[in-house]
């Protein structure tokens, strides 16, 4: 009887190691993420690499050997011949002093009723980290990485909350995947009025999908439909980029049309991990 030959991916997954990273690390591989470079007040960062010894190589791909010989990604280490390949990082960043998830889902803990502004941050900084960065290499993806980089990691931050933002979280809910739980957050007031506003002057959600899409759609209304629309538009953003920011905003029209492209349908979901001991 013919020996059965062993599982690729198992044997692959045996060499992942996840320890403690650099910002090196980080910027590495964030020009493979969607978001921007910058991931907030980091606190802390992860690595997760695959070293390589006889008994299996990594997935072979041609754009990633490029990425990893542009960014430094793959190191050797000692003289036993052992490559390690760095294939995921994630970022830990101080949390936001304000967000409505968080008070639903922690029953108000951070809210300052009682609390002056600094006392609230000092609470917030000492209990909760945000996930601000998750990024695996695209040849790396579809192994359940992601997940197990978010699981193994949570502990090891030593605050009793971990907290995360995802626009994606309907479609890859890998955060729950490694134990987080997810709190739907409902449209924004703000957001369900600019909706509205665009549906009344005739634009689809159809016409929102690129700023050019809308840049055009905007140029075939009448003229008092377009200023109510421009209004109602610069409006949401100043709103957007108040809330995120927490300071006056007044972006350019350019910048109105791509975040409205880019966020007005988009209802990130909140997730929560928390230590057992904690409500």
């Amino acid at each position: 009887m013919t020996a059965a030959l062993p599982h690729r991916t198992s044997t692959l997954l045996a060499g992942v190691r996840i320890g403690p990273g650099t910002m090196a690390d980080w910027h590495a591989l964030a020009p493979l993420h969607y978001r921007s470079h910058h991931a907030g007040a980091v606190t802390n960062v992860f690595r997760m690499g695959y070293e390589r010894g006889g008994d299996g190589d990594p997935p072979r791909s041609t754009s990633l050997t490029r990425e990893s010989q542009r960014t430094g990604g793959s190191r050797r280490a000692g003289t036993s011949g052992t490559r390690r390949v760095l294939i995921g990082v994630l970022v830990y960043s101080r949390p936001a002093l304000s967000l409505a998830a968080r008070d639903r889902a922690t029953g108000g803990r951070y809210r300052s009723a009682g609390l002056g502004r600094t006392d609230v941050v000092a609470l917030l900084n000492r209990e909760v980290r945000l996930i601000s960065r998750v990024v695996v290499a695209p040849n790396w993806r579809g192994l359940g990485l992601a997940a197990r980089l978010v699981a193994e990691t949570m502990p090891a931050v030593g605050t009793p909350y971990v907290e995360a933002l995802a626009a994606m979280g309907h479609v890859h809910p890998f955060f729950e995947q490694a134990g987080m739980t997810a709190y739907p957050q409902a449209p924004s007031p703000a957001g369900e009025r600019l909706a509205a506003a665009l549906e009344a002057v005739g634009l689809a959600r159809s016409d929102r999908r690129s700023p050019a899409a809308l840049e055009a759609a905007l140029g075939r209304l009448a003229p008092a439909a377009r200023h109510l629309a421009d209004r109602e538009i610069a409006r949401w953003a100043r709103s957007y980029l108040g809330a995120k920011n927490h300071r006056s905003n007044r972006p350019d029209r350019d910048r109105c049309l791509a975040l409205v492209a880019r966020h007005l349908d988009g209802c990130p979901v909140y997730y929560l991990w928390r230590r057992k001991e904690m409500p």
